[in-house]
């Protein structure tokens, strides 16, 4: 059975930042045709972003799109022009996102690499013929890792710059308060850490961590991976 291919955006970076800006000052769903009513950016080139921005986890839905709270937090950032709120939401982006992640490990691994070959490394992972179109999506993948500080030229190559520290801590979410730490997707998270006696006489207490979440089902396959990194941070010594 072939490998899912990952969606890559279909525009320049400029052009995939004008379409977050875009469905960010819409609360209602939205069809590709609105979105192009709203900005510069041509209908057929949201067509071809919707696809990735769905994968990254900034829009859901399928015909009709809306965006995330995630994809929010990130449009404001973009809007604003704030260049650390950018950093950090598209890093929150990146450290959720597998494929993203890898990118950034494989120019860590060969300690630098030029441009170009980031490029074909892109379209090859994501099981993406070399035309122009999919260069040009991987060329706007780069530009996300180099806004989110985690790529970076020197001396005519890109290097990263890759630190499970570098996972800033998470951005509040706008909108109201149901309780919980809310994530920019929406989910809600909370934990309540309990110290009871100490089993069998020993004289540690032990630590009970209970986790409250609620995510639409849309959104557990973005839930996952966090999970997973919390639970391995949680039982490391």
């Amino acid at each position: 059975m072939a490998e899912r291919q990952f969606r890559l955006p279909g525009s320049p970076y400029e052009e995939l930042v004008s379409t977050i800006v875009a469905y960010g000052t819409r609360d209602e769903a939205s069809r590709p045709g609105d979105v192009g009513k709203l900005d510069s950016v041509h209908q057929s080139s949201v067509s071809r972003t919707n696809g990735f921005l769905t994968e990254i986890g900034v829009l859901r839905g399928e015909t009709q799109k809306l965006i995330t709270r995630r994809g929010r937090a990130l449009a404001l950032a973009l809007a604003r022009k704030d260049r650390g709120a950018i950093r950090t939401n598209w890093r929150h982006i990146v450290f959720s996102t597998e494929f993203l992640q890898n990118v950034v490990s494989a120019v860590k691994l060969r300690e630098g690499m030029l441009f170009p070959t980031v490029q074909a490394y892109i379209a090859h992972a994501a099981g993406q013929p070399r035309n122009k179109p999919v260069m040009t999506g991987a060329g706007a993948i780069v530009e996300i890792l180099k806004a989110a500080e985690l790529l970076r030229e020197e001396a005519g190559e890109l290097v990263a710059v890759f630190d499970e520290g570098l996972m800033p801590e998470e951005p509040a979410a706008e909108g109201p308060d149901e309780g919980g730490t809310p994530d920019p997707r929406g989910n809600r998270i909370s934990a309540v850490v309990e110290a009871g006696g100490a089993p069998n006489g020993s004289t540690g207490a032990p630590v009970q961590i209970h986790l409250h979440i609620r995510c639409e089902p849309d959104e557990i396959e973005d839930l996952a991976p966090r999970l997973k990194r919390l639970l391995r941070d949680l039982s490391a010594p």
